[in-house]
């Protein structure tokens, strides 16, 4: 996913690089001060590590770097959501049991439905009824949220994680940032200090 440099620092396109800076420099003390905090050491080194980069290629440029804009919904491709994807959204199972159950997909070459099945994940009930919704929603193939972009640009986040959230905010009205705050994939003091908006 490209994503330009300003947006990397939540800031609009023709931004002057003192705006740049000055946002970086922000970041990097709000970041700098998670590092001693374990829920938000690796996100906090990550994002200052993009951060880092972004900067450097908006002074490098001297002029607006943009590489990838916003797509209006006339660019855009809508898709099913894959069946890990609809099976989290809709709170069946975590993160952490779709990553193992990927795992174990990949090792064994068998369906994802299955090894769902096979870990007691799902039932065969549950797993129908979600296969048949999965035919019935359509869903951007990719993210479409600037808030969302960003944190996935950042590495904080997965695209899988904000399409799950994206699907969330059809029925619950809330930001991106809000509902990835409240799975408990990012929390309020990283998007702090991101200067990051729940209200998006």
């Amino acid at each position: 996913m490209d994503i330009s440099p300003y947006a990397i620092l939540g800031l609009d396109e023709n931004a002057p690089l003192s705006d740049a800076e000055a946002a970086f420099s922000r970041m990097t003390a709000s970041l700098n001060q998670l590092e001693s905090d374990d829920e938000n050491a690796t996100f906090a080194r990550k994002a200052l590590e993009k951060l880092a980069d972004a900067i450097s290629q908006i002074k490098d440029t001297g002029s607006s770097a943009a590489t990838g804009g916003g797509e209006t919904s006339d660019d855009l491709d809508f898709t099913h959501p894959r069946l890990g994807q609809i099976c989290v959204a809709s709170g069946l199972i975590s993160m952490d049991q779709l990553l193992e159950a990927v795992e174990e997909q990949i090792a064994s070459g068998l369906p994802l439905g299955e090894v769902l099945q096979d870990k007691q994940f799902l039932s065969p009930i549950q797993l129908e009824g979600l296969l048949l919704g999965q035919e019935m929603i359509d869903i951007p193939s990719q993210c479409t949220d600037p808030a969302g972009r960003r944190l996935i640009a950042l590495d904080i986040v997965s695209e899988d994680m904000v399409l799950i959230a994206q699907m969330e905010q059809k029925s619950l009205n809330q930001s991106i940032v809000a509902l990835l705050e409240r799975r408990g994939w990012i929390n309020e003091r990283l998007t702090h200090a991101l200067e990051m908006d729940r209200q998006d």
